[in-house]
């Protein structure tokens, strides 16, 4: 539990699994996180093995994350978490969610 305990942790796994895999990205989809917290939890991530960091020799800098083998496993948890979360007439859908003007349930959006 303390691998993904935060507030933060599933949020960010979620949507790295939708494709959502830069730095600014995440920030700009996820509501609320300021990037010393996201660099964080990334950092907490990536040393419990559950996100890869991988970076590109480019000009500027480029660095995508992606899920590991185990944190796949953990993708049943957080989709269920995601499914409690939505709002009782809300209908799940399929596919990826639009990510612009996005407003977030309290975990995921």
């Amino acid at each position: 539990m303390e691998e993904i305990g935060s507030k933060w942790k599933p949020i960010i796994l979620y949507r790295v699994s939708m494709g959502i895999n830069r730095f600014s990205t995440l920030l700009k989809n996820i509501e609320g996180i300021n990037k010393q917290m996201l660099s964080k939890q990334l950092k907490e991530l990536e040393k419990s093995e559950i996100l890869e960091r991988k970076m590109f020799a480019e000009i500027p800098p480029r660095v995508e994350y992606s899920i590991t083998a185990k944190g796949k496993t953990l993708m049943p948890v957080v989709q269920a978490m995601k499914k409690w979360g939505q709002k009782p007439n809300e209908k799940p859908s399929g596919k990826k969610p639009d990510t612009k003007g996005d407003q977030q349930l309290p975990l995921f959006g």
